[in-house]
């Protein structure tokens, strides 16, 4: 065995391994297996149907079932309808029920999720699969696809979770996610989070969703076929025809797969728009490329290193995409943008996570591209700029927008804010569902009516809809009532100071029409008496709760929060706030923030029986007699342990408050006078007459000793 494969079993066993200890088979099945029995459609592989035309069911049963019934429920309001007309039959090699179910031509468009039930000879069965139905009155005439890519559950939650609450509003016609979806297959959170955000949460959109090479990971996208879906399929409606396939670890599409691909193609119409999604891009670098699958070596200095290292790969994906004319291609995986136009004609985009790791330069995003039926590609960007120019994809985080007070058909009036901070002016689709009880002419429009907007009236509810264009960086809102509110809005405010900042955290409420806007005038009163201007912040964005575990769209109360920073010498702050409803009502709470000054304390030190010693004190050199104002807290005071004055050595004794170290430190709480004691070192004295004395006498007696040993 070689080293290389020799290194990748390695790495697989303790990829396994390490599955086993995230992913154990008791927890695993408990999430929602997708894919069974209901084969098709599925949340991530949906199917897109007309009023009056008809979709395909798959479901796995036995032969013997019968009374099969089928509804579809509408995911926004809850309109159930029941399917009346459709065919079946059953497959014996495969074991599947394929069923073509007529959809109701009352049918409201929008996301609905499908209930299939029958019995057999030991029961009933009902199983319903959510979101993978969406009903359009007509095909369209374009497609605008946002293109989502590399999300990484569970790590990336938050951040798809955000997207979809923006794009909801933006209303794409699809969503597509090129692959990592999750980030180990193994991970069970990150299983739970794909059904709670993307298959069963709020997304009022229909999604696509690719298999990339996390996907794989720790388990050959077993996990990903159970919960998500099939690694390669087809999906037609209309013009439009997309072909989905997987990259896997290796980053190119095997050669079955492009042949499975090719009888795809052979099925489409000629001048029909052909939108095939991959992982890993095919072109790494460049922008306009022109070249033939037939003389793949002069353009391996634009593949992707995965694909530059399987030529046939690339040069039959290539001859796909040259034949059959490929209108559009999407991609992943590299964490940046990439755009390419090749031979002129064929769109190659590839976008940053939506989730994933961030390489310099690079923000997660979402990008809009704008397919027309007749091939015509337009990849829409910020703040001008061609798709080439990185980056110029949509960022996540930048569109904010909240319904007052609730928008689910059970109140009179409803109202919408929206905070565009893009650089790009956007096109959202504006909602309202209102109380049906109340006749629609009853309603009216605040502050304008909008030129073309459209009423439906089921349920006992109204749904009155339209399109508005918001200029980039502009705030928009519009209100939709049948009541005239003239209650003013309540408003509660906590101030707080943290650092040099004064923190308002404020409530705004109303139960009629929403609260519209939270503006703050204030004042400084400087320490010398003297005042600043009055300062305007005239619209304070709420604090919107969109994260991993819930996103609220509508809002009876509202949170705000702003800081504001305060000058050193400010005294106190005086503030009015504003809450404001979306009929101009007005309520205000007045107040002033007393800025606590800190308290200070005088610190004298001394020294004795001398003056005039230097000593530290927090770093800083002075000396005796010493004394200051200070902030109270602590301080390091450091004095010599020996000290030369006029020729005479003093030596540190001691503190006046029995402290013996020469260095400590002070804890100021109150004025403290404090002295420093020093002894002199007394000075060698002089030797006595009796000690010259005994010495002479000393040697006497040894000049004696020496002469009497002589003589003997």
């Amino acid at each position: 065995m070689s080293y290389m494969k020799f290194g990748r079993v390695y790495l697989f066993l303790i990829i396994m391994l390490f599955s086993a200890c995230i992913l154990p088979s008791a927890t695993i099945s408990q999430l929602v297996v997708v894919t069974d029995p209901i084969k098709y459609p599925l949340p991530s592989w949906p199917a897109l149907c007309v009023l009056n035309g008809s979709f395909k069911v798959v479901i796995r049963a036995p032969s013997s079932a019968t009374k099969w019934s089928f509804s579809i429920t509408h995911n926004t309001v809850n309109v159930k309808y029941d399917i009346e007309s459709f065919t079946g039959f059953y497959n014996s090699s495969s074991g599947l029920w394929t069923f073509y179910l007529q959809v109701p031509s009352k049918a409201l468009e929008g996301l609905y999720s499908l209930k299939v039930s029958y019995t057999v000879d030991d029961g009933s069965y009902i199983y319903t699969q959510p979101k993978c139905v969406y009903v359009f009155k007509t095909y369209p005439e374009y497609l605008l696809i946002a293109h989502v890519s590399d999300t990484h559950l569970p790590y990336g939650a938050d951040v798809i979770a955000r997207a979809i609450y923006e794009l909801n509003l933006i209303r794409p016609t699809i969503i597509v996610q090129t692959g990592d979806f999750v980030d180990i297959g193994v991970i069970a959170s990150a299983w739970n989070y794909a059904w709670s955000i993307i298959f069963n949460g709020s997304s009022k959109i229909p999604i696509l969703v690719i298999p990339g090479n996390h996907d794989h990971s720790g388990d050959d996208a077993a996990n990903y076929q159970k919960y998500c879906g099939p690694l390669y399929y087809n999906l037609s409606f209309g013009k439009f025809h997309f072909i989905a396939m997987d990259t896997r670890e290796l980053g190119y599409v095997d050669i079955d797969q492009l042949r499975w691909a090719e009888n795809v193609l052979k099925k489409i119409s000629l001048g029909d728009v052909k939108i095939m999604l991959i992982h890993h891009p095919i072109f790494g670098s460049g922008f306009m490329i022109s070249g033939s699958w037939q003389n793949i070596n002069a353009l391996r200095s634009y593949l992707y290193y995965s694909w530059d290292s399987n030529l046939n790969a690339a040069s039959e994906f290539l001859r796909l995409v040259e034949q059959y004319n490929v209108n559009l291609v999407l991609a992943g995986h590299i964490h940046r943008e990439q755009f390419n136009i090749y031979n002129g004609k064929h769109i190659f985009e590839t976008n940053a996570p939506a989730g994933g790791s961030l390489p310099s330069g690079v923000y997660w995003s979402y990008r809009l591209v704008n397919v027309s039926s007749d091939g015509k590609i337009n990849v829409l960007s910020i703040g001008g700029k061609a798709p080439q120019n990185s980056p110029s994809s949509y960022p996540i985080g930048s569109l904010l927008y909240y319904y007052a007070p609730l928008n689910d058909g059970s109140t009179k009036s409803s109202s919408i804010k929206i905070y565009n901070n893009l650089d790009a002016t956007i096109h959202p689709l504006v909602e309202f569902i209102v109380d049906g009880s109340v006749p629609v002419s009853n309603y009216k429009f605040y502050p304008y009516t909008p030129k073309d907007y459209s009423v439906i009236s089921v349920d006992g509810v109204h749904i009155v809809s339209f399109r508005v264009s918001i200029p980039a960086k502009t705030i928009y809102s519009i209100t939709f009532t049948a009541i005239n509110e003239t209650v003013k809005p309540m408003i509660s405010v906590d101030v707080v100071k943290s650092g040099d900042d004064l923190i308002f955290n404020v409530n705004a409420t109303d139960s009629g029409v929403g609260v519209k806007r939270v503006g703050l005038n204030y004042q400084f009163m400087f320490s010398d008496g003297s005042k600043s201007s009055w300062y305007n912040v005239d619209d304070i964005p709420p604090k919107i709760v969109v994260n991993r575990d819930q996103i609220i769209y509508s809002y009876t109360s509202l949170l705000y929060m702003y800081k504001l920073t305060i000058p050193s010498n400010v005294q106190s702050v005086s503030y009015s706030l504003i809450a404001e409803d979306f009929l101009g009502n007005v309520e205000y709470f007045n107040g002033t923030f007393t800025i606590l000054a800190p308290k200070q304390y005088t610190l004298t030190i001394d020294s004795s029986p001398i003056s005039g010693v230097q000593f530290t004190l927090s770093g800083s050199t002075y000396t005796t007699k010493f004394s200051t104002s200070l902030v109270a807290g602590n301080y390091t005071v450091s004095f010599p342990v020996e000290v030369n004055v006029g020729g005479v050595k003093y030596i540190f004794s001691g503190w006046s408050d029995g402290f013996s170290g020469s260095t400590r430190t002070i804890i100021l709480t109150s004025d403290t006078n404090l002295t420093v004691y020093y002894k002199a070192e007394a000075p060698p004295q002089t030797p006595s007459y009796w000690i010259y004395i005994a010495i002479a006498s000393l040697l006497v007696l040894m000049v004696i000793i020496v002469v009497v040993y002589r003589r003997k």
